[in-house]
């Protein structure tokens, strides 16, 4: 999965410099921003740029998570067993599933 996640970042770093170029050059750009989400762009409505963002945060919040598990794991060398390894792959998948659910209701307007 860290992989996975490590690739679509970069495939859609195109999309992420728009995005944070449009969203502080101006306020005219940040309106345009806004209403690529609400409206739609290119032809696509704003439900599948919402969707692409959605796998962006999932994606950023899986390679952070599991980077961190990584550099605990490699400072803690000596405690970590193949059994651990499981349990904290697990934990990073629920952890990541959860915070993007949470951030998924927010970029949809649930809350």
């Amino acid at each position: 999965m860290h992989r996975v996640s490590g690739a679509i970042m970069f495939f859609l770093m195109p999309f992420i410099i728009w995005m944070f170029d449009n969203s502080i050059s101006s306020e005219i750009s940040f309106l345009k921003f806004k209403a690529a989400f609400n409206v739609g762009m290119l032809g696509l409505p704003g439900f599948i740029w919402k969707l692409v963002v959605l796998g962006l945060i999932w994606a950023s919040l899986h390679h952070f998570i599991a980077g961190m598990r990584h550099l605990w794991m490699d400072t803690h060398h000596e405690h970590v067993t193949k059994d651990f390894g499981r349990q904290t792959a697990a934990a990073v998948l629920i952890v990541t599933l959860t915070l993007t659910l949470v951030l998924g209701a927010k970029l949809f307007g649930l809350y």
